[in-house]
């Protein structure tokens, strides 16, 4: 497999057990933190990443049960993997940053923006994991896959069988054709990062579980309605949310509900893309991103202040 794409090295941090991250130099003025959503990586910001060092630091970071960060005895729930952000801010970038999160990662870097407000000087959010609101139901698809996943026993036979049954490369464009629009818009060369990452991870034992346990803890909190509108009203920072139109695991309808609740928070609402918009328009999400920073400079000016 020939891999076109030139990766800044792997560096690890010890948060309790080794953390693997990948970060691009940029001005100093700001920096990303960058966190994937269930069953991703840090390879789903390789695409965008370049172009937003151009604005600053980038910093993508696998979490506990994902990537290269193995669980080795953490948990890969949400509230977990938040306590890793938490701890991963303060010891790898030393002070508040802007966190961009697809996702379950957006779910994640909310939480962080709400509980931990210093932290955090501006939010990118793609396509977060956000309280169900009226018609927002996912794909029946993506249902039945998470109403598996929920049961003991039934969430792991599910996920043995898949295993047996596809390669690693029909997971990768089976996941890609579910989360977005055209999954050849893709860049070729971070689909083969992926199936290779995937390849590896393979015969993991610890895969599975710590998938089921962080796709278990994304459900539970999905049922919190009540805990996920007072998490968006708690946060204070500005926000930018991107989502893609023909999302199937997280609708849009999410989205415009929450901006509807929080008016001073940015829409953008890609029409042409699902559920991963900074892998299927790269270009496009750097441009929000870029155009945002530009109209709303709070970020820079925190980050340039200290």
């Amino acid at each position: 497999m020939t891999i076109s794409i030139d990766l800044p090295e792997s560096k690890f941090v010890d948060i309790d057990g080794p953390v693997h991250y990948r970060e691009w130099a940029g001005p100093s003025s700001v920096t990303f933190v960058c966190v994937h959503g269930l069953g991703g990586s840090l390879l789903n910001w390789i695409s965008v990443a370049p172009g937003l060092s151009r604005r600053g630091r980038v910093v993508a970071v696998d979490l506990a049960g994902f990537g290269m960060t193995p669980r080795e005895g953490r948990s890969s729930g949400i509230r977990a993997n938040r306590l890793l952000l938490s701890r991963f801010i303060g010891e790898v970038v030393d002070g508040p940053v802007v966190l961009a999160g697809n996702s379950m990662g957006g779910a994640i870097v909310m939480l962080q923006a709400a509980l931990e407000p210093n932290s955090v000087d501006g939010l990118v959010l793609t396509s977060p994991a956000l309280p169900f609101s009226r018609g927002s139901r996912p794909d029946p698809m993506v249902a039945m896959a998470f109403a598996a996943y929920q049961v003991p026993g039934v969430g792991e036979r599910f996920m043995r069988e898949r295993a047996r049954r596809m390669s690693p490369e029909r997971v990768v464009r089976d996941t890609l054709k579910m989360c977005t629009v055209d999954p050849e818009r893709v860049d070729p060369a971070v689909v083969d990062l992926m199936i290779e990452a995937a390849t590896e991870r393979r015969d993991l034992p610890d895969s599975i579980p710590a998938f089921l346990e962080a796709a278990r803890s994304i459900l539970r909190l999905s049922r919190r309605t009540k805990f996920g509108h007072d998490v968006i009203d708690r946060i204070t920072c500005p926000v930018l949310l991107i989502h893609g139109r023909h999302d199937r695991l997280v609708r849009v309808q999410s989205a415009i509900a929450a901006a509807e609740r929080r008016p001073g928070w940015r829409l953008v609402i890609l029409e042409d893309a699902g559920h991963v918009a900074q892998l299927e328009d790269p270009k496009r999400w750097v441009e929000e991103v870029e155009g945002w920073l530009d109209e709303e400079p709070a970020p820079a000016r925190a980050a340039s202040s200290r």
